[in-house]
């Protein structure tokens, strides 16, 4: 299901740099916040984690334009990876992941990719927000980790991404 093949032609589902800084040159970017609290994921999450806990903080938005959607985007960490990381996540608010991440020494794994369009966190999620299932192009999961803490992301990049790809 998850492979190292990007499966699409978009050079943008394979860039390491910030998404949000990189499509701000564009215009306004928005950075819709779906939800961010403490909750249980499903097992199949936990096992990508690699985690142990009953419950995680999770992070779910849509970045883009006014009514053009271009990625879906979903952090996961382990309550008990770091107070002080978890504090930050709540802080952002309609700010990017990028703000923490890339401003501080995290370090970024490989990209692991998905042309599925049956994973369930995305697809509730996705319907919640009257995105259309057939406009995911691809999904892409990575660790972004610093010490002792570690946040597993998954971006889902829709049709609109093809506008914008590097």
């Amino acid at each position: 299901m998850w492979s190292k093949k990007n499966y699409s032609n978009l050079r943008l589902a394979s860039s390491k740099k910030s998404l949000t800084k990189y499509l701000s040159q564009f215009g306004d970017l928005e950075i819709q916040l779906i939800s961010s609290n403490i909750k249980k994921i499903s097992e199949y999450e936990k096992k990508i984690y690699g985690g142990v806990s009953k419950f995680f903080y999770v992070r779910d938005v849509i970045i883009g334009f006014k009514k053009k959607p271009i990625i879906y985007a979903r952090s996961i960490t382990e309550l008990h990876n770091s107070k002080r990381l978890i504090y930050l996540l709540k802080k952002l608010n309609n700010r990017s992941l990028g703000s923490i991440l890339f401003s501080q020494n995290y370090i970024r794994s490989e990209f692991k990719y998905s042309k599925s369009k049956q994973m369930q966190f995305a697809t509730e999620k996705l319907k919640k927000i009257n995105v259309e299932l057939d406009k995911l192009l691809v999904l892409r999961q990575s660790f972004f980790t610093n010490k002792k803490e570690k946040i597993l992301l998954f971006e889902g990049f829709l049709e609109n991404a093809q506008n914008y790809d590097e």
